[in-house]
């Protein structure tokens, strides 16, 4: 029978192979351009990726830069999601993962919190991005009860079609690196409190 110490360790076993990659991936993706990285615990292995021109006023800032960076975080995400389905048949008690990514272009303040040594956003319409995250994390399929997340798929959540062509082409690249299956999934977000609009793509991996 399992045991809820065989359940905490395997979700601490899981979180912690993650978080490893994630922040050994991070060396490479400071190359790209200076940003802020935020890893933090939760339910899984969350983080954040804030990038502007203030954070490295001296270096050419431009859309290039956010691009390679958020192919980045796909392709790590992907790579975390594949490693996940090598080791978790040697897990006390077998566990599933679902991936997000969340992709906002709106400019926010951050700031950094002295007291609890982390990045915030600031000011109350920056933390719209904050509220729209959490909201998120249990979101279903407009018109349904299915979440948006799934098991052996990776769900992009975004507003607007120029993020949907942007992440088509990531997509597509990983697809042909033999990474990604081609059954993307075109999907709305529910409504949810003061947010409409949403839209989400979806993709199982290899």
């Amino acid at each position: 029978m399992p045991t809820e110490k065989g359940l905490d360790d395997s979700i601490t076993l899981v979180n912690r192979k993650l978080a490893d990659m994630l922040d050994e991936g991070q060396v490479k993706a400071q190359e790209l351009f200076p940003h802020y990285y935020e890893r933090f615990k939760s339910d899984g292995v969350e983080h954040n990726l804030y990038i502007g021109h203030n954070i490295a006023p001296d270096l050419p800032y431009t859309s290039k830069v956010v691009h390679k960076l958020r192919y980045w975080q796909l392709k790590t995400m992907c790579n975390m999601e594949r490693e996940f389905q090598n080791f978790k048949r040697d897990l006390p008690i077998r566990l599933d993962i679902a991936s997000l990514i969340f992709v906002y272009n709106e400019k926010i303040d951050i700031r950094f919190r002295m007291d609890e040594k982390r990045f915030d956003v600031d000011g109350a319409y920056n933390s719209y991005y904050e509220i729209v995250k959490k909201r998120l994390d249990k979101a279903h399929v407009k018109d349904s009860s299915e979440r948006i997340t799934c098991p052996g798929k990776i769900t992009i959540v975004y507003f607007g079609m120029e993020n949907q062509k942007e992440y088509l082409e990531y997509i597509n690249k990983l697809q042909k690196k033999g990474i990604l299956q081609n059954d993307i999934e075109f999907l709305k977000v529910e409504d949810l409190q003061g947010i409409t609009g949403l839209l989400a793509l979806r993709v199982s991996l290899v």
